[in-house]
């Protein structure tokens, strides 16, 4: 199978990397590598770098994109569109930018073009979350019993609103899985409630969150410890587990119950290579026999964009919460051409009420004082009217609401 590469920071590098050890894959293309440029050449010799991206829009250039985080954003926004409009099968460094929109607004694209997109976050694919997952399965039956708290203390040196940020939503899209869908968020700083971003101390964030399993969970932010390294404390009815990561060394594993306590030292692996070879099982060129459904049950589920769009909703809300000062409470609703829609025909219907009764009390005052023509009012309302009622018809130019590929998720 071949693989494009569009960008290059640390994680889709080293799945790049993986991609160009591997004896089934290809690395083929490669544009705006930066400074890594020298090694992905040096894994990959016949690697073609092009100077213009939109050479990936005829979909021939590869089977697969890997795409990375840019600092320019918004071009990363564009270049994401209009590859998924052309059904461009893509592995996306996540979180790719910062916009929940942008993230929303691709989903419905991908729905309508029935693109494959996978998010991308390395840590997930480490076998510690694995054990976690055995340890806590048993639910109020086994383990450490129903699972009632999540506690998430990450340690870094940069601790501004992007960084802080973006270890937030990373960490989020690792315990989401166990906790479920969140939806009520708390968040609070040092500084108290602002009204811009660049008042906030990011550096104090801290953030509490409730789900609908009745799971609460807490994240926060802070210097102890070596910058990148992060605790996961999951807090069970008769017992806990807590899982403490490092990207420069090994994962340590402690269980504790009933009063005892054991402890697992989980070897550092090749992260990106464990998941190269689970997207590669779903991710088939056109006329391959297999499909996703037959590898089923091999490995950890796939991560859905949707589900990153959740997780990108999460980190909107920390920041709509520290502005206004109280919980915000999410309302998962799958956005759609027709939602938005009649999203805009309500607002323009209440619109047209308001400025009907504007209308008549001024038109009124018109033809009493004797202005000309004043007299053809109802005629030019009723006219309005019937334009906004025959827009009504538009929603049947919209494609029915339909489910998500298999292979989109």
């Amino acid at each position: 199978m071949k693989f494009a590469l569009l960008g290059c920071d640390p994680d889709t590098l080293a799945l790049a990397l993986a991609v160009a050890r591997s004896d089934e894959h290809e690395l083929s293309w490669a544009h705006a590598l930066g400074a890594q440029e020298p090694a992905v050449r040096a894994a990959a010799p016949g690697l073609l770098l092009a100077e213009h991206w939109e050479d990936l829009l005829g979909g021939n250039m590869a089977d697969v994109v890997l795409v990375s985080r840019a600092d320019d954003q918004e071009l990363r926004t564009e270049q994401l569109r209009k590859l998924t409009q052309a059904g461009i099968t893509m592995i996306v460094a996540h979180p790719v930018v910062d916009s929940m929109l942008a993230y929303y607004e691709l989903d419905m694209i991908r729905q309508e073009s029935r693109a494959a997109m996978w998010p991308y976050l390395p840590q997930r694919w480490h076998p510690a979350w694995e054990r976690v997952g055995e340890l806590i399965a048993g639910g109020a039956a086994g383990g450490i019993g129903t699972l009632e708290q999540v506690v998430v203390e990450h340690a870094s040196a940069d601790r501004g609103r992007s960084e802080v940020l973006y270890a937030f939503v990373r960490d989020m899209e690792l315990v989401r899985p166990f906790c479920g869908a969140l939806n009520k968020v708390s968040a609070m700083t040092a500084s108290g409630v602002r009204t811009s971003p660049d008042q906030v101390n990011y550096g104090t964030l801290s953030v509490q969150m409730s789900s609908l399993s009745n799971v609460l969970v807490r994240w926060s932010v802070s210097t102890a410890g070596e910058s990148g390294a992060t605790r996961y404390s999951f807090l069970g009815a008769r017992g806990k587990v807590v899982l403490d990561t490092n990207p420069a060394s090994d994962w340590r594993l402690e269980f504790h119950e009933g009063g005892e306590a054991s402890r697992e030292e989980i070897t550092c692996v090749d992260t990106a290579t464990v998941a190269l070879a689970a997207l590669a099982r779903c991710v088939r060129p056109a006329g391959s026999s297999k499909t996703e459904k037959q590898d089923a049950g091999l490995g950890p589920p796939l991560p859905n964009w949707l589900d990153a769009c959740r997780t990108m909703e999460l980190a909107d809300a920390v920041e709509h919460s520290l502005q206004r000062g109280r919980t915000i409470e999410l309302h998962y609703d799958t956005p759609s051409e027709h939602a938005t829609f009649k999203g805009v025909m309500s607002g323009v219907g209440c619109l047209l009420l308001m400025v009907g009764l504007l209308v008549l009390v001024v038109a009124t005052t018109a033809v009493n004082a004797g202005v000309p023509l004043a007299d053809y009012w109802p005629y030019l309302l009723l006219g309005v009217l019937i334009v906004f009622l025959l827009l009504q018809c538009l929603r049947l130019v919209f494609p029915g609401d339909r489910p998500p590929p298999a292979d989109s998720k």
